[in-house]
């Protein structure tokens, strides 16, 4: 039997398993950096997630405020229409021109309503884009955690092949003594 080539077949065989090995263990790396990177990411997605879900809290709650607003200016008009008719009536019992409170602070009222009424469409198009953004974090968070299950199953499957290899360079080693001691037996 020609146990020069066989230990010559088993060395090839042990120098293929540490290249192996080599490899794994650079991908394992490599796998464990990306690993590292997409749990990074998640925690970053899930922070601006809690802070976008905080901030349309809190927009929410100024538009649920919006009646309020509405009521304290019709409470204001009403009460500027009182106070102009009771103007009015002291004006018309004594020599000093009448003026309309009315038409002196009815601009003021209309463009205090429409300033309110601009704001209060501001927040409802600022939560609009703040549930459309909470969407997308969403979905991105969704996807970086697929990514990151997908990399930890990467991780497993090059340990196992890590271990496979490992278990071929001892077997190579064994037999590359083994086909040693019978070379030497043989001269």
């Amino acid at each position: 039997m020609d146990y020069s080539y066989l230990y010559q077949r088993a060395k090839s065989r042990y120098y293929e398993a540490c290249a192996e090995i080599t490899s794994c263990q650079n991908k394992i790396d490599d796998l464990k950096k990306q690993q590292q990177q997409k749990i990074n990411l998640i925690n970053q997605l899930k922070t601006d997630i809690k802070n976008h879900e905080e901030a349309l809290d809190k927009v929410k709650e100024i538009i649920k405020s919006e009646g309020n607003f509405e009521n304290k200016i019709s409470d204001i008009s009403n009460k500027t229409n009182e106070a102009a008719i009771n103007y009015s009536s002291m004006v018309s019992c004594s020599n000093v021109v009448n003026k309309n409170l009315n038409e002196v602070y009815g601009d003021e009222m209309r463009n205090t309503k429409k300033t309110i009424n601009d704001i209060f469409t501001n927040f409802k198009t600022r939560k609009n884009e703040l549930e459309t953004k909470i969407a997308d974090l969403k979905r991105q968070l969704q996807q970086a955690e697929n990514d990151l299950d997908e990399i930890k199953r990467n991780i497993t499957l090059t340990e196992n092949r890590l271990q496979d290899w490992k278990r071929a360079k001892t077997q190579a080693s064994y037999d590359m003594e083994y086909y040693r001691r019978k070379m030497n037996q043989a001269v």
